[in-house]
């Protein structure tokens, strides 16, 4: 018998999907994509359904970031759309997920046929979504779906963004042939003229140095950079910096870890270890406002290289079509051997929330405030911990806290979709199982996904949640002040006993706090803690963000 007499090409892409390390696929239910979610049912991936489209997006986006690939499968048009703006971040901050978008029969598409969730014309969904994507492709033909799927996948993988793939109902259950291989990511090789003086320039400007200094970007996590990168600041001894996109990319216990530059809002030492190098190595990072502390980053253009994905700038001189991996190899060959000792590197510990440098004991009755919070929680995250935090006060306030060893950072720190994190936190926990999950989110950005906690709570997830309930949107009174940023007071730690989880907790004080961690870390159950600050209590660093910015 020919086992693969019944292979469909909903088959081809789930076994393809399974291929390039995906696990579970996040989706919402309806009807022209029931078909493609019964194959998913009878495959090795897990499908988790979430509450909405939204929270399916932004948990795929959360996944990815942790496993490498996420995937969100919903229904045509009103799922599809209501998606669009969790991939829309995805494609800002270079997040690989593939969106398989359930649609009516082929003959239907042909036909123009006015069905239910459609919007006359059957183009607009693929068209919307080609702008926030790197390929978009309307599997037509069962003959032609392998190569297409494969063509999409390779993009998602080979750049680090989105895809769209639309799948009508009945070529998802049409026969096709398996793939014969394994999908080949490879991109093209780098232009070998622009690759060799790119390298030659970089490394006549490192070798003159006497102040230089890396700093780290996402790119290096997003293209699994950090052994290359990790390898040529161990050789050349030199100090880097992280920025907040690239917070975590590498260890921040490194000997060679000065902390994170942030413009302005740096602390002196690290600020004038940055601004006052004679050469800047910027390794795969975006010049976003948030990156640059406001714009009020000062990176001189003639001492500056930018080194991303597929380019290097050099001063004025743009070498395009050069790989980055390509590129820190031939670094990492002609670098000279370097000696740490020789740039007098300083631990960040001093300027930030460091169990190393500073204790924490909590005091009996005495109000938390957002400075003490931090200052605890620094002491309680773990070397393996994935810690979420949430657009608005959390964003500028825990990448101040030092993270050790593998502890991974996410925070969406250039789209800056509030209510991001609750349903990245459940996609986290089901990329990484095996990891504990910590998610700082307040108020309002939680009342946006709150329904995500009802997904973690079904598929038995653990995540510790710090609700910083703030009573509205803080970061926005500060911006602007109005009514309009006073929302409802809810009582927030009960929502787990609503979504028939355990209840949580709700504190005021230091040893309230204490308390309360300590149940956290024996839960068996997701765990809400709401702790009660005040209403226009926040980090300086954000008071200083939102002072140089221009609104």
């Amino acid at each position: 018998m020919d086992k693969n007499k019944n292979f469909t090409v909903g088959n081809y892409l789930l076994l393809r999907l399974e291929q390039s390390g995906l696990k579970h696929i996040f989706g919402v239910p309806g009807d022209f994509v029931l078909k493609f979610f019964d194959q998913i049912l009878e495959s090795p991936i897990k499908l988790v359904t979430t509450c909405n489209e939204l929270n399916g997006g932004y948990a795929a986006d959360g996944y990815a970031r942790i496993n490498g690939i996420g995937a969100l499968t919903v229904t045509y048009g009103v799922g599809a759309l209501s998606a669009a703006n969790a991939i829309g971040g995805a494609f800002a901050e270079r997040v690989p997920i593939v969106v398989i978008s359930g649609s009516p029969d082929i003959k239907y598409h042909k036909e123009g046929t006015l069905w239910h969730h459609t919007l006359g014309d059957y183009d607009i969904p693929r068209k919307i979504f080609e702008k926030i994507t790197v390929a978009s492709e309307f599997i037509g033909d069962p003959e032609k779906a392998p190569e297409q799927i494969d063509c999409a996948l390779k993009a998602c993988l080979l750049h680090s963004r989105p895809v769209y793939i639309e799948l009508p109902m009945d070529i998802a259950v049409s026969k096709c042939s398996p793939p014969e291989n394994l999908l080949e990511i490879k991109g093209k090789p780098s232009d070998n003229a622009s690759l060799e003086q790119a390298v030659k320039e970089t490394i006549e400007m490192l070798s003159g140095s006497k102040y230089p200094i890396i700093l780290a970007g996402m790119e290096i996590d997003r293209f699994s950079l950090k052994k290359e990168v990790t390898d040529f600041i161990e050789k050349s001894g030199y100090p880097f910096s992280s920025m907040l996109l690239g917070k975590t990319v590498l260890p921040e216990d490194h000997p060679q870890f000065i902390g994170l530059y942030h413009g302005k809002l740096t602390p002196d030492y690290i600020r004038e270890r940055v601004e006052k190098a004679d050469t800047i190595l910027c390794i795969g990072a975006l010049m976003t406002d948030a990156n640059l502390g406001g714009f009020t980053a000062k990176l001189k253009e003639d001492i500056l290289i930018l080194a991303n994905q597929s380019s290097v700038r050099i001063r004025d001189k743009i070498y395009e079509n050069v790989s980055l991996k390509e590129y820190l190899d031939k670094l990492i060959s002609n670098i000279s051997k370097g000696n740490v000792k020789d740039y007098d590197i300083k631990p960040p510990g001093f300027s930030y929330y460091d169990p190393g440098t500073r204790k924490f004991s909590p005091v009996k009755g005495k109000k938390l405030s957002l400075s003490s919070l931090y200052k605890r929680m620094a002491h309680f995250i773990g070397k393996d911990d994935i810690i979420l935090a949430e657009t608005g006060t959390s964003l500028f306030s825990t990448p101040l806290m030092i993270m050790p060893g593998e502890t991974r950072f996410i925070g969406q720190a250039f789209y800056g979709s509030i209510g991001y994190t609750l349903p990245a936190t459940l996609g986290s926990c089901m990329a990484a199982p095996d990891r504990r999950v910590i998610l700082f989110i307040g108020d309002g950005s939680f009342q946006l996904t709150c329904q995500a906690l009802s997904t973690i709570i079904r598929e038995k997830k653990t995540p510790i949640i710090i609700l910083i309930n703030n009573q509205g949107y803080t970061m926005e009174r500060l911006i602007h002040d109005g009514s309009y940023n006073d929302i409802q007071p809810w009582k927030n730690h009960l929502l787990p006993e609503i979504f028939n989880g355990l209840r949580g907790m709700e504190i005021y004080t230091e040893d309230e706090l204490e308390k309360a961690l300590k149940i956290a870390e024996k839960s068996i159950e997701a765990t809400i803690i709401e702790v009660h600050l005040g209403k226009w209590e926040c980090s300086t660093s954000l008071k200083s963000m939102l002072h140089f910015e221009k609104y």
